[in-house]
């Protein structure tokens, strides 16, 4: 049995407005009901206690805190700045900043959504601008290799361990969620990234 919060939540810069972007996105394809935004624990930073109910992205911070999302980012960093068998991938990432550079606002843009507080100061547009620099690779094969390197992460920080069931497929949502968005912003086959099934 569960008691959530582990660790205590607050909205961050992006939250409230990813929140509302995902219940509208998944209100418009029947994937969610009309009266969603009335619905607690699904509009609730804090995670359902009830493993029968859904966990969505925004209450991850109420079960993880913060050090398991920066131990993923950190592993799936070192994971790109390694893969030099893909240098056309590596150098965009290499280019733009240093490791420590890409670790830190990755989990402060993670953590912002999560329900971690202020960590990500940069608007939505800041940030479709900051990926215009890197969109030699926001394409299919980019999104691809970016997934190949998430999901290895995954296994080896073992959010499992957490015994909660819904994690991984949360942050499998998650990640679906962006991947699509990225994908119209930046007019890429988003439906060759078969990554449900590897999560």
């Amino acid at each position: 049995m569960f008691n959530y919060p582990y660790f205590i939540p607050s909205y961050g810069n992006l939250t409230k407005k990813i929140i509302d972007d995902y219940i509208d996105f998944n209100i418009s394809n029947n994937s969610m009901p009309m009266n969603s935004f009335t619905i607690s624990k699904i509009t609730s930073l804090v995670a359902s206690n009830d493993t029968n109910d859904k966990l969505y992205f925004w209450q991850l911070y109420s079960i993880l805190g913060e050090q398991p999302i920066r131990h993923l980012i950190t592993i799936f960093y070192n994971r790109i700045f390694n893969d030099t068998k893909n240098n056309w991938f590596r150098n965009e990432f290499v280019e733009l900043g240093s490791l420590e550079y890409h670790i830190n606002g990755q989990t402060n843009f993670w953590l912002d959504i999560m329900g971690g507080g202020k960590k990500y100061y940069k608007s939505e547009k800041q940030l479709y601008y900051k990926h215009k620099q890197t969109e030699n690779i926001m394409t299919t094969d980019g999104a691809n290799r970016w997934m190949k390197h998430m999901i290895n992460s995954l296994y080896e920080v073992n959010l499992c361990r957490l015994n909660d069931k819904r994690i991984i497929p949360c942050i499998s949502d998650f990640l679906y969620y962006f991947m699509a968005k990225y994908a119209k912003e930046f007019d890429f086959n988003f439906y060759d990234i078969n990554m449900k099934s590897k999560l």
